[in-house]
């Protein structure tokens, strides 16, 4: 091992430099295939390179020629190693999104730390920093990079130059020759990781923490440069030659005592931490698939830890220990159990979104929605994406890969609507009870766990009701549909507002939230329906476009909101048939879609189509829960009633008072009396609960004009306090 190759030494150069080849052909201007070829030890660059090489890396020639044995070699920094999940190319984004949303903060805590890379883009903007990680190997790497005790960095060169002394072919077979050998690694290169692995345990008296720590850490990212791997332990590859390759390389530690940081350096579960450790900002990038680290890299820990035990099976395991609730079907308990325990100013959260993979291995044990809706209830939550490659071994072809970061404020919240500002759905559905929900609301409960809701409609209910779970449902599987559709678009907006946009420069449609393009003649010679007279050739074709292909939900939405009355109406032969209406789609509108997606993203909302008897029957009630129905009028002539039928009546009532005898709260609303009809079925039934005396007039949607007024009520099987 005394004289280093020209090809260890350029490759020990780009990795040092956290560079590949292409970037390192940049920046020594040659092409990527003349590096590729430097490395494979098929040719050597011309006196004119080699000078730009030592120019641009400020090293000396005798050093890159291999001549120079007393010029140390340039130093693993903390992110030069392979590693499931590293954040080191979105390190600088992390660190910006950090420094500018997590302001006036002095610490910092990493408590899933991994690489450690995080913190180390961290480290001169913070004056604490407190690292974590479960693994033994993680643990010794943070103590060598950024433990505050001194070090003695000749001692630590006296040990390299002993090391890259050694005469491989005359060593013993050790340890990880006999079990690693011809496997993980080339035969001799594992002889001497054994090798240094013991010569670092005989000599720890005469080291101290810290640079026991160096030494150890400098072999693990040593040998990870010529593991026969492609970057993890779970298997290596067989029926291929292995060429000797390992060099001892120091890391280069910071001198924390001289920076003046204080950094605390734990190895425990990280739910059992958070009980415990303060910092402003906890920084949170847990394992998301099924995938354990301590099994990924069990060789690293092997070494680590030397404790020689007995291997088991092809990849030559330890026995199971260390292993993570957050890889498991406990994932969602585990991380909202985290964040609960917290005390901090902010939290950040590094999540992406290979739950989409094709490898059952990769999936992810959580989804957006669920980490977004746990962040939400700590504080008021942003989220940042931006497309990122993901890591696989090649059987994976991970389509729209993105990483996010979410930003959570603790204790800060989006303002919600009081009774004094009541929000609309998006849908402004004919029928729904927006006006009516300031009186509503006082006489539902004020603790409901889960909210359920079996005629959800277009949703102006649930959507002004507090609870900490929403189950909806509807029969009309297009209200369902557009309902799902939109809770999809909850975490990008953005991308349903292009959708939205496009449809209507496509149909030429006006929008009057962007700008008013209809022609004042126009305005002047139809003043109440200059809308309707403007939109009407393009919402017919957008409507036969959409008879023609019933799945585009968006089409659907736009039809829905420029039509007459906002309605959802399908004919006979299933098409649908409402006629443009004297609307557009204006601020009201944009107002109510965007209180939806943050309704949504903060929340879980569940929809389904399914008719009130198999809604009812579904679900297991618990105390707590809360159930509001607000079913077809019996004696009103609404297109929308007449799909209700006495029988339909007596079944829901009966269902009701099912529940009342489950002890189950709920809350109907209905019409008993209107233009000289009587609901005597609900009326009877209603005598045997508290009824309520609701103030509206009912707008039939032939005429749009308020009738006589009528008596609706809202019945409950409780005693509002």
């Amino acid at each position: 091992m005394a004289n280093t190759s020209f090809s260890r030494v350029i490759t020990n150069l780009i990795e040092s430099n956290s560079l590949n080849q292409i970037s390192f052909a940049t920046a020594v201007r040659v092409n990527q295939s003349q590096v590729s070829d430097w490395i494979a030890g098929k040719s050597k660059p011309s006196f004119e390179t080699l000078r730009d090489i030592c120019l641009r890396f400020q090293i000396s020639a005798d050093y890159l020629l291999g001549l120079k044995e007393g010029e140390v070699s340039p130093k693993f920094k903390i992110g030069n190693r392979r590693y499931t999940g590293s954040k080191l190319k979105l390190k600088d984004w992390i660190k910006g999104l950090i420094l500018e949303n997590c302001p006036d903060c002095e610490s910092f805590c990493d408590i899933f730390a991994g690489t450690g890379v995080v913190t180390d883009a961290l480290l001169g903007e913070f004056q604490h920093l407190i690292l974590n990680d479960f693994l033994y190997s993680n643990e010794v790497i943070y103590k060598a990079f950024f433990q505050c005790a001194p070090f003695d960095m000749q001692k630590l060169f006296s040990f390299k130059k002993r090391y890259d002394d050694l005469n491989v072919d005359s060593l013993e077979d050790n340890y990880v020759s006999l079990n690693f050998g011809g496997k993980y690694f080339e035969v001799g290169d594992a002889r001497a990781i054994g090798y240094i692995r013991q010569d670092i345990e005989d000599n720890k008296d005469t080291l101290n923490e810290r640079e026991y720590s160096i030494l150890l850490a400098s072999l693990l990212y040593s040998f990870d440069k010529c593991a026969n791997t492609v970057g993890h332990y779970e298997a290596y590859f067989k029926n291929r030659d292995i060429a000797r390759s390992f060099s001892f390389e120091l890391i280069t530690p910071y001198d924390t005592l001289a920076l003046g940081k204080s950094v605390d350096i734990f190895r425990e579960d990280a739910n059992a931490l958070a009980s415990f450790v303060k910092a402003d900002i906890v920084y949170i990038d847990p394992p998301y698939s099924s995938r354990q680290y301590s099994r990924f890299y069990h060789v690293l820990e092997n070494i680590t830890k030397w404790e020689k035990p007995q291997l088991q099976g092809t990849a030559l395991k330890p026995p199971v220990e260390n292993m993570s609730a957050y890889c498991s079907n406990s994932a969602k308990i585990a991380f909202a159990d985290l964040i609960e325990k917290l005390s901090c100013k902010f939290i950040v959260v590094s999540y992406n979104n290979t739950y989409n993979s094709k490898s059952s291995s990769s999936e992810n044990k959580m989804t957006l929605e669920d980490i977004e809706r746990i962040l939400s209830k700590k504080g008021k939550t942003n989220r940042f994406e931006v497309p990122f490659k993901a890591f696989n071994a090649g059987k994976t072809d991970i389509q729209n890969h993105k990483e996010y970061i979410f930003i959570t404020e603790v204790g800060k919240f989006e303002e919600v609507p009081t009774i004094s500002s009541i929000v609309r759905s998006p849908f402004f559905y004919v029928g729904d009870k927006y006006k009516l929900m300031k009186q509503l609301l006082p006489l539902f409960p004020a603790d409901i766990n889960t909210y359920y809701e079996p005629f959800c409609g277009g949703g102006s209910s649930f959507l002004n009701v507090h609870a900490a779970r929403y189950v909806l449902g509807d029969v009309d599987s297009y209200m369902i549909k557009l309902h799902n559709m939109l809770n999809r678009y909850a975490h990008s907006p953005q991308t349903f507002f292009d959708i939205i946009s496009q449809i209507e420069e496509k149909y030429r449609l006006s929008a009057s939230y962007r700008q008013d393009i209809i022609p004042q003649e126009l305005k002047a010679q139809f003043v109440k329906t200059y809308f309707a007279r403007f939109n009407k050739d393009g919402y017919e074709e957008m409507r036969r476009d959409f008879n023609a292909d019933k799945s585009n939900m968006e089409l659907l939405y736009v039809l829905l909101i420029y039509g007459f009355n906002r309605m959802l109406r399908f004919n006979r032969n299933g098409d649908f048939n409402l006629p443009v209406g004297n609307v557009d789609l204006n601020q009201n509108v944009i107002s109510a879609l965007n209180y939806y997606f943050r309704f949504c993203t903060q929340n879980e909302v569940l929809f389904y189509q399914l008719d009130f008897r198999n809604f009812l029957h579904y679900w297991n009630f618990y105390s707590g829960d809360f159930v509001y129905l607000d079913p077809p009028y019996l004696i009103s002539n609404s297109e929308y009633n007449k799909i209700w039928s006495e029988a339909d009546e007596r079944d829901l009532l009966g269902l009701l008072d099912e529940l009342n005898a489950k002890g189950v709260r709920f809350a109907i609303s209905n019409l008993i009396e209107d233009k000289g009809q009587t609901n005597a079925i609900f009326e009877e039934w209603a005598k045997k609960y508290h009824v309520h005396e609701v103030s509206s007039t009912y707008i039939n949607y032939h005429s749009n004009v308020r009738k006589e007024a009528h008596r609706e009520v809202l019945v409950t099987n409780y005693k509002k306090n």
